[in-house]
C-alpha cells in the first residue's frame, strides 16, 4: 500500500502510516523513470523569487560615521550616530565592546555595521531598561481592516476591498480571515493549553493569513500584490486587509556580536528579545552572533522578506551553572515568528538553546534553510526532545524548510492550536541519543494536517524501534503522530530504520536540487551542492563535533561558552 500524492480523503486504514507502503533502493530517486518531482499546487507555493530581501542585501559602502567604544556608557553615542546617517549610508562601528544601557534601533534605509563577530561586540549592561538590546522598531501599527470582496482565491495576485482603502504602492499589509475550527483543514487558536490569544489578530480568531506589499493600485477598491496569495481564502470565513504602518524599511545589521547575557532580565517578557524585528519590510542580518536568549534570541513581528543570514544565535541568560543545562519553561528560545511572511533564514548555526525556531499564528510563505542546528537543551535531568522547528500556535503554513542539518524534534504540537501544509525537503534528522521521551523525529499532534516531508535523512542507526506510532507511545519512532492526521502527510524519504526509502506512490522520482534557489547560490562556496538527500551519496555531509573537553563546552567568567563554536554546514 502506498500513500497518494493528493488530499482526498480516504478510510483510515488506507492512510495509515503504519502500514509501510512501498520500500525502494537508496538509489530509487534517481533510478525510478519519471519527471522531476514536485509539490502538488494545493500544498504548496512559489518560494523562489518571493524570499528574503529583494534583490538580496545590498552592500552599502559609504561610511557616514565610525565610532570606536568609550569604555563607559555607549548608547548615546550610538543613537545620535544612527540619527544622523543619510539613507543609504552606514555607520561603523571598530573593534572593542560598546555598553548600552537602553534599546538601540536601525532606521530605514542604513546599515549598522562591525568589523566582525566577536570583534566588534554591543553588549547590554546588567539592570539596562526596555524589552530588548538592538533591533529595528519604529512604532509599528496596525490599521483599520477592510473586507475583501473579491479576488481571494490562492494565487491571486489583486484584491478587492468593499470600500475605498486609500493604500499606496510599498504599503505592506496583513491578509487573514476567521478560523474555521471545521474546516479541512482545521484552523483554531484552540489547543491543549486554552485559547491562544496571541495567536493572530482579533484575540487569536484569525489566525491564518500572509504579509504582502502593495505593487499597484488599479483603483480605489483594488490592490495588485508582490507576492500572490498563498490560500484559497474563503468568503463565509470574512477575509480582510489591515494595513501594517511604522515599518522599518530595508535597514541592516552586519559583522558584530550582541551580547545579552548580562542585561537579560524578566523585563525581556514573551514580547521581548536580544534582537527585535518589530515591524520590519526588506530588513536584514548578516553574519550577526547574538548570545543570551532570556525568551526569545530573535522577535519577528509583522515581518515581511527579511533575511538572516551567516549568524550564529546561543546561549540562554541568565548563565547557566557549570553542572550542566536548564531553563525553565518560556525561556531560552531562538527565533520567534509571528506574523511574518517571506522572510528567508539562512546558512545559520544556532545551539545551546531550549527551541531553535517557534511558529505562531500567521507565519506563512518563510524559508528555513541550510542552518546547523545542534545541542539544544531543556534541563540536565529532563528526558524529553528539545525541539529544532516546533509550530506552536494556530495556524502556520506554506512554510519551507529545506537543508537543514539539526539535532532534536521537528514538533508541530497542539498546545495553541493547529498548522498545515509545511514542507521539510532535503534535511538530516537526528534525535539527541539521552533523551528518550518523545522521541520521534517528526511529530505531528492533532491539528497538524497535511505536511509534506520529501527527499529527507531521517534518524540514527540502532536508535529508533518504530516507524510510525501514535503520539504518547514509548517507542522511539521515525514518525509520532496523531491518527487523524496521519493520513493526510506526504511522504518519501530515506530512515535509518528501514535503511531505505518510504515512498509516497508518485512516478515522479527525481528530486531537483532546491524548491526556492535556482542554482548554488553565491555564498555557498566550493562544497558539493545539494547537500543533502537519498538521490547523493553520501547522503550528507559529516557534521563537525559541537565542542571539545566536556559535553556542554566549557565555561568563561559567567557567560556559559563554547570551546569551540559549532562551524557552519557551508563554509562562506
Amino acid at each position: 500500500m502506498t500513500l497518494k500524492t493528493n488530499n482526498s480523503k480516504k478510510s483510515g486504514l488506507e492512510r495509515r502510516l503504519i502500514t509501510f507502503g512501498l520500500l525502494v533502493a537508496l538509489t530509487g530517486f534517481a533510478s525510478v523513470a519519471g519527471a522531476t518531482y514536485s509539490l502538488p499546487a494545493d500544498r504548496s507555493v512559489t518560494w523562489q523569487g518571493n524570499v528574503g530581501v529583494k534583490g538580496d542585501i545590498p552592500m552599502l559602502t559609504t561610511i557616514y560615521r565610525t565610532l570606536s567604544p568609550s569604555g563607559g556608557d555607549d548608547t548615546a553615542a550610538l543613537k545620535a550616530a544612527i540619527s544622523g546617517c543619510p539613507a543609504g549610508q552606514v555607520v561603523k562601528l571598530s573593534a572593542g565592546t560598546f555598553k548600552i544601557s537602553s534599546p538601540i534601533n536601525v532606521k530605514s534605509g542604513m546599515t549598522l555595521r562591525g568589523a566582525g563577530m566577536g570583534t566588534t561586540k554591543i553588549q547590554g549592561v546588567s539592570g539596562m531598561t526596555g524589552a530588548y538590546l538592538v533591533g529595528f522598531n519604529s512604532g509599528s501599527s496596525v490599521g483599520t481592516s477592510l473586507s475583501i470582496s473579491a479576488g481571494f482565491s490562492k494565487g491571486s495576485s489583486t484584491i478587492t476591498t468593499s470600500m475605498a482603502h486609500g493604500y499606496k504602492v510599498g504599503d505592506v499589509i496583513l491578509i487573514d480571515q476567521l478560523n474555521d475550527a471545521n474546516g479541512d483543514p482545521v484552523v483554531t487558536s484552540v489547543g491543549t493549553n486554552g485559547t491562544c490569544t496571541w495567536c493572530g489578530r482579533a484575540s487569536g480568531t484569525r489566525s491564518l493569513g500572509q504579509v504582502s506589499k502593495v505593487t499597484a493600485v488599479p483603483s480605489s477598491t483594488t490592490a495588485t500584490l508582490e507576492i500572490p496569495l498563498y490560500w484559497k481564502y474563503e468568503a463565509s470565513q470574512s477575509p480582510q486587509a489591515t494595513k501594517l504602518s511604522g515599518l522599518t524599511i530595508k535597514a541592516g545589521i552586519e559583522d558584530l556580536t550582541i551580547d545579552n547575557s548580562l542585561s537579560g532580565s524578566s523585563k525581556q517578557s514573551s514580547e521581548g528579545a536580544t534582537i527585535a524585528h518589530y515591524g520590519t519590510d526588506n530588513c536584514w542580518l548578516l553574519r550577526v552572533e547574538a548570545i543570551g536568549s532570556y525568551t526569545n534570541m530573535i522577535r519577528m513581528k509583522r515581518s515581511y522578506r527579511d533575511t538572516i543570514r551567516g549568524c550564529k544565535f546561543h546561549e540562554g541568560t541568565p548563565a547557566l551553572p557549570a553542572t550542566g543545562p536548564q531553563y525553565s519553561t518560556s525561556r531560552a528560545y531562538g527565533i520567534y515568528m509571528s506574523p511574518a511572511s517571506g522572510c528567508l533564514v539562512e546558512n545559520t548555526q544556532i545551539y545551546h538553546l531550549d527551541m531553535a525556531t517557534k511558529l505562531d499564528g500567521p507565519v506563512s510563505g518563510n524559508v528555513f534553510a541550510y542552518n546547523y542546528i545542534t545541542a539544544m537543551y531543556y534541563s540536565p535531568s529532563a528526558s524529553w526532545q528539545v525541539d529544532s522547528f516546533r509550530f506552536h500556535g494556530g495556524h502556520p503554513m506554506m512554510n519551507l524548510f529545506e537543508g537543514n542539518y539539526v539535532t532534536g524534534r521537528v514538533n508541530a504540537d497542539a498546545v495553541w492550536g493547529s498548522s498545515s501544509h509545511n514542507t521539510f525537503f532535503r534535511t538530516k534528522n537526528t534525535l539527541e541519543p539521552s533523551r528518550t521521551s518523545a522521541a520521534w523525529n517528526y511529530s505531528l499532534y492533532q491539528k497538524s494536517n497535511y505536511y509534506n516531508m520529501i527527499g529527507n535523512v531521517i534518524g540514527t542507526a540502532g536508535f529508533e524501534n518504530g516507524y510510525s506510532v501514535s503520539i504518547g507511545s514509548k517507542l522511539k519512532a521515525i514518525y509520532g503522530m496523531d491518527p487523524a492526521v496521519s493520513g493526510t502527510l506526504l511522504h518519501a524519504n530515506w530512515d535509518s530504520l528501514n535503511k531505505g526509502i518510504i515512498w509516497n506512490g508518485s512516478n515522479d522520482r527525481s528530486l531537483p536540487a532546491s524548491m526556492y534557489l535556482s542554482s548554488k547560490p553565491g555564498w555557498w562556496g566550493s562544497s558539493p551542492w545539494p547537500a543533502i538527500g537519498p538521490d547523493l551519496s553520501p547522503m550528507y555531509p559529516t557534521a563537525p563535533p559541537v565542542g571539545t573537553g566536556t559535553p556542554w563546552g566549557g565555561t568563561t567568567g559567567t557567560t556559559r561558552v563554547l570551546l569551540s563554536p559549532p562551524s557552519a554546514l557551508t563554509v562562506q
